[in-house]
């Protein structure tokens, strides 16, 4: 059985990826502290606790020589933005340390880095954008992505990995309690469950693509079977492209609730946005059929709210 380290148990994405992963693979779970949970400890037999800024932490998983070890570990957007210093601290330079010392000691490891859409800015020339269309660096956040990729890249010759540029993913947490509700499909969610109204505090024009959490399980389940891979990146994303308006108006008319709950925006922007698309093709080379039911989805997820 595949022995794979997943970097940031204690995060959303990450301890998501350990309860999704660990029916199939040999999970070793990093966390910066201790994680108590039963349920979520259960069937997993390596835990690794320690600030990943301590290096020592870092050669603590290397020591386990796992086969392949999944990255998602970076301050949200906001608290990124706050203080460079801090930033490239925490999203960059225990990544590097980490790229360095599989190359130094000849390891055979590769990574799964989870990077983010936002390297892409926000001011497209083209409508379809592909994961060669340039980036346009515009925040803190998307810089420090951008260097850990820079940072694989330069280094395809020596190091296995795949960089995953995920949308906006939105489900369940596994820690519901942590600050874990920001994502705007998460927010939207938790409110009409809990309130029985949706609020927006835009004009719900921008537009995003929505990513499902057990579509992110999917193809990372399937991007780690599958052997003979190439160093590349890859969008992980739906290819639909909704404003914040028409996803609210799906979850509050989700046959979750007996009838529809009311919903109230911001006064409409004169600036109009405009219309992209991700292209999730290389993606699709990996989950051949991608079945996308954001009805589902969502009803899933308020039923567990």
């Amino acid at each position: 059985m595949k022995k794979i380290c997943i970097l940031g148990s204690s995060g959303y994405i990450g301890s998501f990826l350990c309860q999704y992963l660990k029916k199939d693979f040999d999970i070793i779970s990093h966390s910066k502290k201790k994680i108590i949970d039963l349920n979520f400890c259960k069937n997993i037999k390596n835990f690794i606790h320690g600030d990943i800024v301590n290096y020592k932490t870092i050669d603590n998983i290397i020591k386990l020589r796992p086969d392949k070890i999944i990255y998602t570990i970076s301050l949200n957007h906001f608290d990124s933005e706050t203080c460079l210093t801090n930033s490239i601290r925490i999203n960059v330079l225990p990544f590097l340390y980490l790229i360095e010392k599989i190359i130094e000691k000849k390891l055979n490891i590769e990574i799964i880095y989870f990077s983010t859409m936002q390297v892409y800015g926000r001011d497209y020339q083209v409508k379809i954008i592909n994961e060669t269309y340039p980036k346009n660096l515009n925040n803190i956040y998307a810089l420090t992505h951008s260097i850990c990729e820079d940072a694989l890249l330069s280094q395809k010759q020596r190091i296995n990995f795949s960089i995953l540029r995920l949308s906006n993913a939105f489900g369940m947490p596994v820690f519901p309690n942590k600050n874990v509700w920001w994502p705007v499909l998460n927010d939207i969610c938790k409110m009409a469950k809990n309130n029985r109204y949706i609020e927006l505090q835009s004009d719900g024009s921008p537009l995003r693509d929505f990513i499902s959490l057990n579509l992110i399980g999917s193809f990372v389940k399937k991007l780690i079977k599958t052997e003979n891979k190439k160093n590349e990146i890859i969008n992980l994303c739906s290819g639909k492209t909704l404003s914040i308006l028409e996803i609210a108006k799906q979850v509050a008319t989700n046959p979750f609730f007996k009838e529809s709950i009311p919903l109230t925006k911001k006064k409409s922007l004169k600036k109009k946005n405009i219309t992209f698309k991700y292209d999730n093709f290389k993606m699709k080379k990996y989950l051949k059929n991608i079945n996308i039911n954001y009805k589902k989805d969502i009803c899933d997820f308020l039923s567990k709210i």
